[in-house]
């Protein structure tokens, strides 16, 4: 089951600001969409959400920006993904014929998995596996 592109560009700003949670360093948002190929005025309605959301805070003024307002340990995907897509309530047709319902709880149990997934995964995780994706080398 894909993820909608609005969860995807909010997962790759969140990881962006990641990267800085350290050095205490704030990101504009128009470097953020820069550097993570993100349409900029989507990437600020995002942004918006997520800080609604509580998980990244910003600053105002010439040197202003966004950061994360949570350490990226206890941040999870699936906290992302909730704060820029709302889940809508699925509803199960109670007439539907016996085939019918076989392929409705097989779509179920994949929304199950793949929710265990976003909430297991913390930005923390993701940004590890990207520093060891690009650290590794192959040679020929």
């Amino acid at each position: 089951m894909q993820l909608p592109v609005k969860a995807h560009y909010a997962t790759l700003a969140m990881l962006a600001l990641a990267e800085k949670y350290e050095s205490r360093e704030v990101l504009p948002a128009r470097a953020i969409a820069l550097e993570q190929s993100i349409p900029s005025q989507f990437l600020t309605q995002i942004l918006q959400q997520l800080r609604a959301a509580g998980l990244i805070a910003s600053t105002r003024g010439s040197s202003g920006g966004f950061y994360l307002d949570r350490a990226p340990c206890c941040v999870t995907v699936g906290e992302v993904v909730d704060a820029v897509c709302p889940t809508a309530s699925s509803s199960t047709d109670t007439q539907a014929s016996p085939l019918s319902q076989v392929v409705n709880e097989v779509w179920e149990e994949l929304k199950t998995q793949q929710r265990e997934v976003l909430d297991r995964l913390t930005i923390s995780e993701l940004l590890a596996r990207s520093q060891d994706s690009s650290n590794s080398m192959f040679y020929i």
